[in-house]
């Protein structure tokens, strides 16, 4: 049996129109297939994501009540050393994780590692998201997406008070453990078709966890 090097935990809701190119791209990685551990850590999902996605994947896990709760459950069974938490509407290129391995063991002081993101989708507000996004890439504001199991643990996941900057507080918590790192090989984070309604109401709900942010550091 393969040894599992990461567990690729994908969080999921109501993700029918995302959840097969998900998988895809992660079915062309560099890695070998069986080296990778696929985990589906679903909130409830009404529609097909579940359906679509088990005969895929190497397990499939219920639970809420959002993404930080999720993940969490998702590093506790997971079986490799490494994890990568990926939303179902992104594709890692082929060579993401095969990067994040080979920066992980050339430097063992490596906790976690942020990756590059292209944003994709149709029309111009989606190319305007790019431009500002390509400034973030291991900024405060970016989040760190590969991770050393046993150190995630350790510091207690992410914060489920927190909904929005959850990753921004996990960000500070392992820079005080280890040292991040940046590889270059993109995920493509497919937001469709712009909708300024729904970016400003995603905003909005973020938002409301700040205050509790700002307190805490």
């Amino acid at each position: 049996v393969t040894q599992k090097l990461v567990t690729v935990i994908i969080t999921t809701r109501n993700e029918e129109r995302n959840i097969v190119a998900c998988l895809d791209a992660l079915e062309r990685q560099s890695v070998p297939r069986e080296a990778i551990e696929i985990i589906l850590v679903d909130n409830e999902s009404a529609d097909k994501t579940v359906e679509l996605a088990r005969p895929r994947v190497d397990a499939v896990y219920t639970k809420g009540p959002e993404r930080s709760a999720q993940r969490n459950y998702g590093v506790e069974v997971a079986r490799a050393p490494y994890v990568l938490y990926l939303d179902a509407d992104m594709r890692v290129t082929s060579s993401v994780i095969q990067k994040c391995l080979f920066a992980v063991k050339a430097d063992s002081g490596i906790v976690g590692i942020y990756i590059s993101e292209q944003v994709v989708g149709s029309g111009f507000w989606i190319k305007v998201r790019n431009f500002e996004r390509s400034f973030y890439d291991a900024t405060v504001i970016d989040a760190v997406q590969f991770i050393k199991r046993d150190v995630f643990l350790e510091l207690g996941g992410f914060d489920v008070a927190l909904c929005g900057p959850e990753d921004w507080d996990l960000d500070r918590r392992l820079k005080e453990r280890g040292r991040l790192h940046l590889v270059s090989a993109p995920i493509r984070h497919d937001e469709g078709a712009f909708s300024f309604g729904r970016y400003f109401r995603k905003k909005a709900y973020y938002a409301q966890s700040f205050a509790a942010y700002a307190k805490k550091w």
